[in-house]
């Protein structure tokens, strides 16, 4: 049985709320030069979890009852398109748990659940340019980069 069979995606309950906070935590320390406050972050997660799915949502990936992988998706009211974009953010594998393809099940999960919906017109993400393993990652997915670029200040 290959890893990819035992890895169940499904959507985030309350009592995942923990281990996803923990997660924020370990991700934001990894791929920010000056992270959030932890505090920050957990209350973040908190309010996505108290408002879903109106603000948004988050499926995990568990291998034996154990979450090893997660991500959330967030809305984008697109004028032009008349629709809404899903945007892929907070994608955290646990790190012994990667390249063993949780991201890519947990993006065709995202992709899957998107089909179901008529006014969703696309998929996005964002990535840190420093972040090589998963703009690779998000390659291998069929994720293509997109010609436009994020401006950013942070109020």
């Amino acid at each position: 049985m290959s890893i990819k069979q035992k890895i169940t995606i499904r959507l985030a309950k309350t009592k995942d709320l923990e281990i996803i906070q923990d997660f924020q935590i370990q991700m934001e320390h990894a791929i920010e030069d000056t992270p959030m406050p932890d505090e920050v972050g957990k209350k973040g997660v908190n309010y996505i979890f108290s408002t879903a799915p109106k603000e948004g949502f988050y499926l995990v990936a568990e291998i034996k009852d154990t979450i090893v992988g997660c991500l959330r998706i967030s809305y984008e009211r697109s004028v032009s398109s008349n629709g809404v974009f899903w945007w892929i953010q907070n994608v955290f594998v646990a790190e012994n748990h990667r390249n063993k393809g949780i991201f890519q099940l947990l993006y065709k999960e995202v992709f899957k659940m998107s089909k179901s919906y008529k006014n969703i017109v696309g998929i996005k993400l964002h990535v840190h340019k420093n972040n090589l393993k998963a703009q690779k990652a998000y390659e291998k997915a069929g994720i293509k980069k997109s010609p436009e670029f994020v401006y950013f200040k942070r109020l």
